[in-house]
């Protein structure tokens, strides 16, 4: 089995599938609404399980399954059993807004998922419905509960920090490191869609540290190879608190992921200009196309997507096809 190794010496053992466009939530930091019509653009069960046969022959270890919203997908749980059934696939992880994992969580489980990303930007309902314009607080808070009860751990809840919006959760949500085992993660707003939220509402993390460290007091530690963000633990906690930092600290030169769309856009970096499409490819189960074009994808990645500044024109267009 040979490895992906692009032209900077980084090796790519992350892949992102984002599964569908479609989501339940309407969140404002997220601008592309894209309506159910696009579900026939979406790669079918059997595609998604060429891929990850494919992939797992490059050296592909780690897996995380995107949308969208994944869960809206009747297939999921066939798909993540298709993924797990790789024996080189190590990891396999699902982001989701929580709202529908009650009920999936033991069956996802059961199917091989090793443990869930939940998004989650407030602890207050109203302001939950706020951001996400849907009353889906309580549907969330139990799909909290039954990832951790069927040890879809460790769980990782991921808060995107809003100044104006959700500063006063910032503290709170720390906090559910020490009543949950659970890794908080703390994610700086990113520029999607050029319609200036970004520029009214974009918060450091290192303004939400300050505010943290003035109730708690911290410990620091590191994350494991790979990963994008270094840990901080509240003293005595059983859970950790991270800072995601694409825009104030870029953690480009030890990026090891490429992403991969529902309807078979390879990005190289989540800003690439360039795009390699193999659709098609997949479609007609070319595995040897599959894989030139994989290859490809990660030739022309970037060494890093450079700085972004408050009247820059690098935006995302699309976060709910990329899936993050």
């Amino acid at each position: 089995m040979g490895y992906l190794i692009d032209r900077f010496g980084r090796k790519i053992i992350y892949m992102r599938f984002s599964v569908t466009p479609r989501c339940n939530f309407n969140c404002i930091y997220c601008t592309s609404h894209v309506s159910d019509d696009r579900r026939t653009e979406e790669f079918t069960k059997d595609d998604m399980a060429f891929l990850f046969h494919t992939v797992s022959e490059l050296g592909i270890e780690k897996v995380r399954i995107t949308g969208g919203e994944p869960l809206l997908r009747g297939d999921i749980v066939d798909i993540v059993q298709s993924a797990s059934i790789n024996k080189n696939i190590k990891e396999i992880v699902l982001t989701t807004n929580g709202s529908l994992l009650k009920q999936f969580a033991q069956s996802l489980k059961d199917a091989g998922l090793t443990r869930v990303n939940i998004s989650l930007d407030t602890l207050r309902r109203e302001v939950f419905e706020k951001i996400t314009q849907r009353d889906f607080f309580e549907n969330v808070m139990d799909g909290v509960n039954a990832s951790i009860n069927v040890g879809l751990t460790p769980l990782k809840i991921n808060t995107v920090l809003m100044k104006g919006i959700n500063e006063e959760d910032i503290v709170p949500i720390a906090g559910l490191s020490l009543k949950y085992p659970v890794i908080v993660r703390f994610i700086e707003l990113m520029p999607v869609g050029n319609d200036g939220f970004w520029k009214d509402h974009y918060m450091s993390f290192a303004e939400a540290l300050d505010l943290i460290k003035r109730k708690y007091e911290l410990s620091v530690g590191k994350g494991t190879k790979g990963e994008v963000a270094d840990y901080y633990k509240i003293v005595g906690s059983e859970g950790k608190i991270g800072f995601i930092t694409p825009v104030s600290q870029h953690f480009c030169a030890t990026c090891n992921r490429i992403r991969i769309t529902s309807t078979g856009k390879i990005y190289p970096c989540l800003f690439s200009k360039e795009i390699v499409d193999i659709w098609e490819a997949v479609k007609s189960q070319d595995s040897g196309e599959v894989v030139k074009l994989i290859k490809k994808s990660v030739k022309i990645k970037p060494a890093a997507h450079g700085a972004i500044e408050k009247d820059d024109k690098q935006f995302i267009e699309n976060m709910k096809e990329l899936g993050g």
